[in-house]
């Protein structure tokens, strides 16, 4: 009967091992335009993985993988983040930066761009995400305040519960919104014009945004996990986050 068992379990193995395992990946809310391209060049190479990808705003997925979710990989849209899920013990490794961010401002509203980031003075609905827990709406808090800006309009502030959202209400509601620049390079996206509907964040405005990737303890015998992994540091992926407005660490 052991003997039964035991061939069972060796069989179960093979069977996941021949069809691909499934690959549950954590992912900032920024990343969503870049992860359909990101997925398509991984399946070229593992073409029976299976990607899950739950996005969101880093705080609240470090939470929910503190609290057990089935997360293999967590790519946060800050080192900070990713380092809370190495230190509280849920990661194989200390996080390593696999793309660097950048803010926009984006409006459909028709405001003057001339004016850089002032343009935000006298706007009655300027959305920004959670500071608390995304770290796009931190920087983009960190630029207002640094523009000298953010006491005069922090009482028409609207928060979003991640970066996305921002967008969302941009092209709804909101005068503006601070964004993650990728979301510029999405096709529904072309129509839009910087300098129009647009604008870059200057960079000295706010710190780096450096964003983390953490392979989860979840992971530890996943081998297609371990691959995206090493597949998001890789050549491949860093030119698919170059096309979408990231900077890239150099090797």
């Amino acid at each position: 009967m052991k003997k039964v068992f035991k061939f069972l379990c060796i069989a179960a193995l093979l069977a996941i091992n021949a069809f691909g395992a499934e690959v549950n990946v954590y992912a900032a809310a920024n990343t969503t335009y870049a992860f359909p391209e990101l997925i398509k060049e991984f399946n070229k190479l593992h073409p029976d993985a299976k990607i899950n990808l739950t996005l969101g705003a880093s705080g609240g997925l470090v939470t929910q993988i503190q609290n057990s979710a089935p997360a293999d990989i967590f790519m946060a849209a800050d080192m900070g983040f990713a380092q809370k899920a190495y230190d509280t013990g849920f990661a194989v490794a200390a996080p390593k930066v696999y793309a660097q961010g950048a803010l926009a401002i984006f409006s459909i509203r028709g405001v003057d761009f001339k004016k850089g980031i002032e343009v935000v003075r006298g706007l009655k609905a300027i959305s920004v995400a959670n500071p608390e827990t995304a770290p796009y709406g931190k920087a983009s808090i960190e630029a207002l305040k640094n523009a000298k800006l953010y006491d005069e309009v922090e009482k028409n502030i609207v928060y979003a519960q991640k970066i996305s959202e921002t967008l969302s209400q941009a092209l709804s509601a909101s005068d503006v919104g601070f964004i993650a620049a990728s979301a510029l390079f999405s096709d529904k996206m072309a129509k839009y014009k910087e300098g129009t509907n647009y604008i870059f964040v200057p960079q000295e405005l706010y710190t780096p945004i450096d964003q983390g990737i953490v392979l989860l303890k979840h992971a530890e015998n996943n081998a297609d996990a371990k691959a995206f992994y090493e597949f998001i540091l890789g050549e491949k992926a860093k030119e698919i986050f170059k096309k979408f407005g990231y900077n890239v660490p150099a090797k």
